[in-house]
């Protein structure tokens, strides 16, 4: 079955435009308290993970993604939560 989704589901492993680090996708449109923005990822460094509770998660946007070196599982849930996620970013107006 081919799939249609606008965002890549979690346990992704992306590389992005200028950083040589390989990142773990763990959730998807995150608030930044920081920057007051919502983000399309957040993303801990890979093959590491969490490792402590100090450690900062990474947060970016689809375009920041140059590379996907892992796509994620799939299923009808999945699915889902994409067009929740989709809907979600249509009514902020991202």
């Amino acid at each position: 079955m081919l799939y249609s989704k606008n965002y890549l589901p979690t346990g992704s492993v992306v590389g992005l435009h200028n950083d040589s680090r390989r990142l773990l996708i763990i959730g998807r449109q995150v608030f930044s308290e920081t920057h007051q923005i919502v983000r399309d990822y957040t993303a801990l460094n890979y093959p590491n993970g969490f490792t402590n509770a100090e450690e900062s998660f990474i947060l970016f946007d689809n375009k920041d993604i140059h590379t996907v070196y892992h796509y994620g599982y799939v299923d009808e849930k999945e699915m889902q939560l994409d067009q929740l996620l989709t809907n979600a970013e249509r009514k902020g107006g991202k």
